[in-house]
């Protein structure tokens, strides 16, 4: 009796690790599983100083979601954007514009690899990617 109890308690616990959600199986679970980046890009390989950036990046949902959050930072906390959109089943375009600041000593920032981070939101669960873009002068 005590081994099939724990071959039972195990099995549920392999479902939940595999299945990454409770074996309650709502609709709020599934939609959040099946929410990923799909591909971030930028349009210049370097940037230089008050360059304009533009990102793109392609976002796959398996079905229609409401009220999902986009966020994208970076640059030592100077690039900053958020946006709150309604995903479509299949993949979704996001874009970002931003205008880089300065590379100098006196109100801009040094010359090098500078992070980006991408957080999708949806509810109390968060998905992040991020790449790495190059700044000179």
């Amino acid at each position: 009796m005590d081994k099939i109890f724990y071959a039972l308690v195990f099995a549920v616990f392999l479902m939940v690790f595999i299945f990454g959600c409770a074996i309650q199986i709502d609709k709020e679970c599934q939609e959040l599983t099946q929410i990923a980046f799909s591909n971030i890009t930028t349009d210049k390989p370097v940037y230089h100083s008050s360059d304009a950036m533009n990102l793109t990046m392609l976002i796959y949902s398996a079905s229609d979601i409401e009220n999902v959050s986009v966020k994208a930072s970076g640059i030592n906390g100077r690039f900053n954007e958020e946006k709150l959109l309604d995903l479509k089943k299949g993949n979704n375009d996001i874009s970002f514009a931003y205008t880089l600041p300065r590379c100098n000593v006196c109100g801009g920032i040094s010359a090098g690899d500078y992070n980006l981070s991408f957080t999708i939101s949806y509810k109390n669960i968060s998905i992040e990617d991020s790449t790495i873009i190059n700044i000179q002068q």
